[in-house]
């Protein structure tokens, strides 16, 4: 197995692995190379739903099905993320995935099926780099502090629809789900690393409205994780996976490629609730 770091601040290529058939010991290396690394890359897989399914639970449990993803049919576990002819990806968020559970996923595996025949990279960024470029006093107020994570994010995307009595379906199903809040500053239950823990589509707000008076908001926040230093982008190929760490990073995906067919078949890996970081 051979791993190339990609970006400065995380992603790694892995070559020499079939991820069909991971051994224990590649696995373990593989994992230490998931939590340095954050995001890994993966060229020329054959992944069956069956084999995605398998190879992700190594990470540990799986999540149940997602509530608005459609998934593949017999795996309900298999989430389908696609684009087809006359329906166009939605506008698209940094994000970190499902935060607006009470313990959001630890990892997620996603594998390309089929492409458009140019674009629709994905752009990973360090949050733990983020932090650690915040001025220390800043660093030091935003330990504590919460923030309300929740659903809303999916409302009047392309994962919602009325329902036959008139409902968005996004609506009546985020009525079961509260919202939950997590720290701004969490601590990852591996490495004891500080990270920013917020998103732009599922953060909707800092539970101390005192920062506000002191210029810290989600917005000014959210601008200081856009800096490509602390970004690594890839590009999608048949038979692409990658797996990254959900704890610590957020994602975007380029919605730059119309209406073109494009697949991808995601697991996700049942996470616990981040703690605070103190230090």
């Amino acid at each position: 197995m051979k791993i190339i770091r990609c970006g400065k601040s995380l992603g790694a290529l892995v070559e020499g692995i079939d991820l069909s058939c991971v051994s224990t010991s590649e696995f373990d290396e593989l994992y230490q190379a998931f939590l340095q690394h954050k995001v890994l890359f993966f060229r020329q897989q054959t992944l069956t739903p069956e084999a995605q399914l398998s190879l992700a639970e190594q990470f540990g449990e799986l999540e149940s099905p997602h509530p608005f993803f459609p998934h593949v049919d017999n795996f309900p576990q298999v989430s389908v993320i696609e684009t087809t002819p006359g329906n166009p990806p939605g506008k698209s968020y940094w994000h970190t995935d499902m935060t607006w559970q009470a313990a959001p996923p630890k990892c997620a595996v996603l594998c390309a099926q089929h492409l458009p025949r140019q674009g629709g990279d994905t752009i990973w960024v360090s949050m733990e780099a983020v932090y650690a470029s915040l001025p220390r006093a800043m660093k030091k107020r935003l330990q504590g502090l919460s923030a309300t994570h929740a659903v809303h994010g999916f409302a009047g995307s392309r994962f919602d629809h009325l329902d036959a009595d008139g409902t968005s379906r996004v609506e009546k199903v985020s009525r079961n789900i509260q919202s939950v809040n997590h720290p701004l500053v969490a601590k990852h239950p591996e490495t004891g690393q500080p990270t920013l823990y917020i998103n732009e589509q599922f953060t909707r707000d800092i539970n101390d409205k005192s920062l506000e008076s002191e210029v810290i908001t989600l917005t000014s926040l959210f601008l200081n994780s856009r800096k490509e230093e602390f970004q690594v982008r890839f590009s999608w190929e048949p038979g692409s996976v990658v797996i990254w760490d959900n704890r610590c990073t957020q994602h975007f995906a380029v919605t730059d490629y119309g209406d073109e067919a494009r697949r991808l078949h995601r697991v996700v890996v049942k996470g616990t609730a981040p703690q605070a970081y103190d230090d």
